[in-house]
């Protein structure tokens, strides 16, 4: 007998929200440079924003490609994390819709299952409105206004989208669990966006809270408010004056950035991208905080 969708959620207390926006950001294929799962965890960071529930991991993911890890406490004791989905509210006084976030990882089974456990979550909680995060490596320049590219799930609200400076995506091909949830949730007649972050190529291996800050800034403009993301402006700032210093101090980089932001203001075809320089890979992993490696 099949299990109900019930039985994959351990919740806690359910909010009492206005008509909530569900914010999702899975990490894996979905999320380069981590900047969808990035930006959501620094709305988690904001005062009054409550963890209330989670999915089950046991059948959803293979834990010798997804392992659970091992931590200590002050006293020594050990604990298994295991790979994680889980839902916060976020209450925004200023908003005419509250907020849902969904942070989690991408899992390896049961996509159809997944999906529809989270829409009975959204059932639960009169969720109005889906929109999803992502990220993808591309060919632009650090240097410039961070591109997004996204996709709405109706024509009459790609001008939301376009208002943002979003630019639309025509990607047809493989596809993550952000694609099956936004197959699967077409079915609620919902209003639905994702929005996908450009991260420069050759900056990838670290977390890039440029490309964060601006998901969030675009998030802002589809509810109609702003949100608090000065902490993650501060760590914008510093992170482009790093990467400004290693391009500095490596002229084939340097010079690799000027083509960059020549195509890029051009519009031109884009030339085959050489090899990430190791130098410059390596001196932005030194900057990285030994919790993100």
């Amino acid at each position: 007998m099949a299990m109900k969708v019930e039985h994959y959620l351990r919740v806690q207390d359910l909010p009492e929200l206005r008509e909530p926006v569900l914010l999702t950001a899975f990490s894996g294929w979905n999320d380069a440079a981590r900047v969808a799962t990035s930006a959501l965890l620094a709305l988690c960071r904001l005062d009054g924003v409550l963890r209330f529930a989670d999915i089950r991991s046991e059948e959803f993911f293979v834990f010798t490609e997804t392992r659970p890890t091992i931590s200590l406490d002050p006293a020594g004791q050990r604990s298994v994390q295991w790979p994680a989905n889980r839902f916060f509210s976020y209450t925004v006084p200023s908003a005419d819709h509250d907020v849902v976030l969904l942070i989690g990882t991408e899992p390896q089974l049961k996509w159809e299952t997944f999906c529809r456990v989270i829409l009975s979550m959204a059932e639960r909680l009169g969720v109005s409105s889906l929109i999803t995060l992502g990220g993808l490596l591309a060919d632009v320049p650090h240097t410039l206004t961070p591109r997004l590219t996204g996709f709405a799930s109706d024509r009459s609200l790609v001008p939301q989208l376009e208002k943002l400076d979003v630019s639309l995506s025509s990607y047809e091909g493989p596809t993550g669990i952000v694609g099956a949830l936004h197959d699967t949730w077409r079915y609620t007649n919902r209003p639905a966006f994702s929005l996908w972050g450009n991260v420069p190529h050759y900056i990838s291996a670290s977390p890039n809270p440029q490309i964060s800050l601006a998901l969030l800034q675009r998030v802002s403009g589809l509810l109609g408010t702003p949100l608090p993301v000065e902490t993650l402006e501060s760590e914008a700032k510093k992170f482009r004056a790093d990467i400004d210093e290693a391009v500095a101090q490596n002229p084939e980089a340097l010079e690799y950035v000027r083509q960059l932001e020549a195509q890029y203001a051009s519009d031109a075809a884009k030339e085959n991208t050489p090899e990430l320089l190791s130098d410059l890979e390596q001196f932005l992993r030194s900057r990285r905080p030994k919790s993100d490696e």
